[in-house]
């Protein structure tokens, strides 16, 4: 056995649950050109004994036929006496696929010849071998038309390996190389390892995309193990028990993805986006478990604190909390679009408890915590909660003028942790720290224009007025009214094509000032039409709105410390 089949072996003898296994086993069948008719999930609790999977496809003899899969996994994974005249055993389970009919309305399913498969990754014990086949030749005798087989860890791992991982995932030296590092990294440090980047690149590489009637197998085959890639991620965070890998990982491969896609103009071919639903569903299934994990955590009183992180807490507590809140926000703004808001009340108040537990949820360190913020805001204002939303930038805000008057320290203007660490370690602010000019305040004073806080106006514009802090916002060249596409640097991608690949910053700072005529202050409702005037400073036709996917552009703005752009709360509608 070479390399390759050893590794793909020990993957599939990883997968400890019949569920991973139910997962797995349908992109191999797809790979194998089979159609599938129905999965493990959708028949769960229905009599379907023996049809875990119902499908058509060619058989090794070249015809085809209707295929049951039963799929034995964990604690079944062996064929034993125990399992093989159990109650639900194999025994069963052959006896209720040969007579119990599945109905179905493609073309002729019934006049095809059928086969029933036991697949398990694991092996058939020597005591209980004979019987099994003595039974399979029996009840085979005795029906029209039906055959049966077995697939075990063995010819599980030669099918995997001819069919998937061998296609692309471990073709060469070089993958085969970058995986197997992936693998024994993953938890190594807080972000992905550049061999993941490298891998997905290699992988990608591999076929030039020419556009056709069909999508071609060698395509469906590299999505195909995109999914792959993704749920053996999955099960190694789940080894170590750490659902945190396989969220980092999986978010780098959705971007990823959807970045090929826009690149390639194929965000409305329904052949191609059909694996990134399914890839990106896979994604949010895990983020839905990481935080079932984890929410219960979150809320207890400082929950997201950790004991053991020393004088790095003051920061860590903030930056993980900030983390956590993007992308519990994330999720819902995922829940909210998919499901038609229908538990808008349930959410709104895990969210509130979330922030009301963790006493930094209010605390920014760094500019780019403004993205979290306004997501809070943002989910606040279309759940019609508007006083939660004022009552958070009241927080906010009583936070930033704290931390200037008595440490004279607002958020880092270039997003540097380390300034951070270092200006609270040693009182002395590193050369690269940036607090002339603040983003965070400059959008938390528009939130008070949208949330009619007048009160709150007068207060910070004294203060930003007193202390000379000037207020600017990132805005990208290439609005639809810009004047300055012209000085747009990177012409080789357009705005959703660097936001998916890279930190973006191919824009200019538009200053916002709170005086008129140089020196006398704008009253509210000067500052108010000022920003109203500013609606059309900024808009864009996203084409990764258009195909469906809105969410998306926050996960990427999220991943690449990106600040969101002024549409994201200009065009706000408060009722």
């Amino acid at each position: 056995m070479d390399i390759k089949n050893i590794i793909v072996k020990e993957y599939l003898e990883s997968l400890t649950e019949k569920n991973e296994l139910n997962r797995i086993f349908p992109i191999l069948l797809e790979s194998m050109g089979f159609t599938i008719l129905s999965k493990p999930t959708e028949y769960l609790g229905l009599p379907e004994y023996g049809k875990d999977i119902v499908a058509i496809g060619i058989d090794e003899d070249n015809i085809k036929k209707r295929f049951y899969f039963e799929l034995k996994g964990g604690k079944d994974r062996d064929i034993t006496d125990g399992n093989f005249y159990g109650k639900d055993g194999i025994q069963d389970s052959l006896t209720q696929a040969s007579y119990n009919k599945f109905v179905s309305a493609f073309p002729e399913f019934d006049q095809l010849p059928l086969k029933i498969v036991i697949v398990h990754n694991g092996v058939i014990k020597g005591s209980v071998q004979a019987t099994f086949e003595s039974f399979v030749v029996a009840t085979q005798n005795n029906l029209v038309n039906t055959s049966f087989d077995r697939w075990d860890i063995s010819r599980l791992t030669l099918l995997f390996s001819g069919k998937l991982f061998g296609e692309y995932l471990l073709v060469d030296p070089k993958t085969t190389k970058l995986f197997n590092r992936v693998l024994v990294n993953s938890d190594t440090n807080d972000g992905i390892t550049s061999d993941f980047v490298d891998l997905l690149e290699v992988i990608l590489s591999k076929e030039e995309w020419k556009k056709s009637k069909k999508l071609s197998r060698r395509w469906q085959l590299l999505f195909e193990t995109f999914k792959l890639i993704g749920f053996i991620i999955y099960t190694e965070s789940k080894e170590y028990n750490n659902l945190e890998i396989a969220k980092r990982y999986l978010t780098h491969l959705v971007i990823k993805f959807w970045h090929w896609i826009l690149k390639n103009n194929l965000e409305n071919d329904k052949a191609v986006t059909k694996y990134f639903d399914q890839v990106f569903n896979f994604y949010y299934k895990v983020l839905l478990e990481y935080f079932q994990r984890t929410i219960p955590i979150a809320n207890l009183k400082d929950g997201l604190s950790s004991e053991h992180s020393g004088r790095y807490e003051q920061i860590g507590y903030t930056k993980r909390t900030f983390d956590y809140l993007d992308y519990f926000c994330f999720l819902l703004n995922v829940e909210r679009f998919y499901n038609k808001k229908i538990n808008d009340e349930s959410m709104h108040l895990q969210l509130v408890n979330i922030i009301n537990q963790n006493s930094v949820s209010s605390r920014p360190l760094i500019d780019i915590h403004s993205s979290t913020i306004i997501s809070i805001l943002n989910l606040f204002i279309d759940f019609g909660e508007l006083q939660n939303a004022k009552n958070y930038v009241k927080l906010v805000l009583r936070q930033i003028k704290y931390a200037k008057e008595n440490l004279d320290f607002i958020p880092d203007a270039n997003n540097s942790i380390e300034n951070v660490i270092r200006f609270t370690v040693t009182g002395v602010k590193p050369v690269y720290f940036s607090d002339s000019t603040s983003p965070i305040l400059t959008v938390l004073m528009e939130y008070l224009a949208l949330l009619d806080m007048e009160e709150e106006y007068n207060i910070m514009k004294e203060f930003i007025l007193e202390r000379k802090i000037d207020l600017g916002l990132f805005v990208p060249h290439h609005g639809i009214n810009s004047t300055s596409t012209h000085l747009v640097k990177d012409k080789e991608n357009d705005l959703e094509e660097q936001l998916f690949s890279k930190s973006f910053r191919d824009g200019y700072q538009s200053e916002t000032r709170l005086t008129k005529n140089f020196n006398k202050d704008l009253n509210f409702e000067e500052f108010k039409k000022k920003i109203e005037n500013k609606k059309t400073e900024f808009k864009y036709n996203y084409r990764t709105n258009q195909a469906g996917y809105p969410f998306l552009k926050d996960l990427a703005h999220n991943y690449f410390q990106t600040p969101f752009f002024p549409d994201k709360w200009r065009n706000l509608i408060i009722s």
